[in-house]
């Protein structure tokens, strides 16, 4: 039995957070493996501590027959982790290999790294059934104004027809919809540690031309992600990626913007022989993903996959009120996201110092 801890599981809001555990918990569904969610830290022997931060401060007190995974969606880089956290008795999940060097490389040590993405649903995004394929889909997510010029300039001279989805501005209807009448998709998005939109536009079996990330500052941050990098962790280059999980059946991959007018003519010649839907059933299905994570407790503790079948809850109640949580997380998301109400706050706080 698992116990999962997690806010992103109270929101409504659609998130790549929320992705991971929805999809890890469909996963766990099909293999009939039993979980509770945001019950008591010590509920269970296998304890996932998903994107709470607030619940680390207890793992000190836990007895040590709790076994812990912490993360992904915790800390975006090692020196985020505060001082005083004793990390030395978990494992902490990174959702691919360049994500998992790049803090090597940042001098984590704390800790083992386990590299564990989150599967995607082959279920909601089929395979597609329209075989008129009437344009080009353009992924655009945060990089700069002349790449998706550049892009359009290239598909204008060929005269081919294009439509433009921004990260942020839509639904997962609309983006169902748009992935099963495109031809192939032009993919100019930031860095990402695991890249699940990308991948659900490759379950659907739409193959994808991604014009690449140089280095991890290759983006445009929003306003509350601005600090997120130092000027000289921009330039990491390490494997950064957009999409860490692709290969040959799925597309091509450009990193030059004078490579694009070649590399639409080949996905115009070639968009049929792709078969990217094959390469996400093999590697990131929902029933693996969820087998893989289970089997970390079995690595590294000793916990028997199949034995946690009949597991119970070895003590009941809950960690919080999920109510007040839910409530709480919605209010700081908005606060957050909200340049002016977030100075407002900040200015306050200065003034009560």
């Amino acid at each position: 039995m698992l116990n999962i801890i997690s806010l992103s599981a109270l929101s409504n809001r659609v998130s790549g957070p929320k992705k991971v555990v929805e999809n890890l918990i469909k996963g766990l569904d099909k293999l009939h493996y039993p979980y509770v969610i945001n019950k008591r830290l010590d509920a269970c022997k296998r304890l996932w501590i998903h994107d709470d931060k607030f619940a680390l401060r207890h793992l000190s007190k836990l007895d040590p027959e709790i076994k812990v995974i912490v993360g992904p969606n915790l800390f975006i880089l090692p020196r985020n982790i505060p001082k005083n956290l004793d990390l030395s008795h978990v494992v902490y999940l990174q959702p691919s290999e360049w994500v998992k060097q790049m803090w090597l490389d940042f001098g984590f040590k704390e800790c083992p790294i386990e590299v564990w993405p989150t599967g995607i649903d082959l279920d909601v995004f089929k395979l597609r059934q329209n075989k008129s394929k009437d344009y080009i889909l353009i992924y655009f997510k945060q990089r700069f104004d002349y790449e998706l010029k550049a892009a359009i300039n290239a598909l204008n001279q060929k005269k081919l027809p294009f439509k433009i989805i921004n990260y942020g501005h839509y639904k997962q209807k609309e983006y169902l919809k748009l992935l099963n009448n495109c031809r192939y998709l032009i993919w100019i998005g930031r860095q990402e540690s695991q890249g699940i939109a990308l991948q659900e536009a490759t379950v659907c079996n739409a193959p994808v031309l991604v014009f690449d990330v140089s280095y991890l500052g290759h983006w445009i941050p929003r306003e509350y992600e601005k600090t997120i990098f130092t000027g000289e962790e921009e330039k990491y280059i390490g494997r950064v990626t957009s999409a860490p999980y692709f290969n040959s059946s799925c597309g091509i991959k450009i990193k030059k913007i004078d490579q694009l007018a070649k590399a639409i003519s080949y996905m115009e010649d070639n968009w049929r022989e792709f078969r990217p839907r094959e390469y996400i059933m093999k590697n990131l299905s929902l029933e693996k993903q969820a087998k893989d994570f289970l089997k970390i407790y079995e690595k590294y503790w000793g916990l028997n996959y199949i034995k946690g079948f009949s597991e119970t809850i070895l003590r009941g109640g809950n960690y919080r009120c999920n109510f007040l949580y839910r409530f709480l997380f919605i209010i700081w998301n908005f606060i957050k996201r909200n340049k002016k109400i977030s100075k407002y706050i900040k200015k306050l706080w200065e003034i009560s110092q």
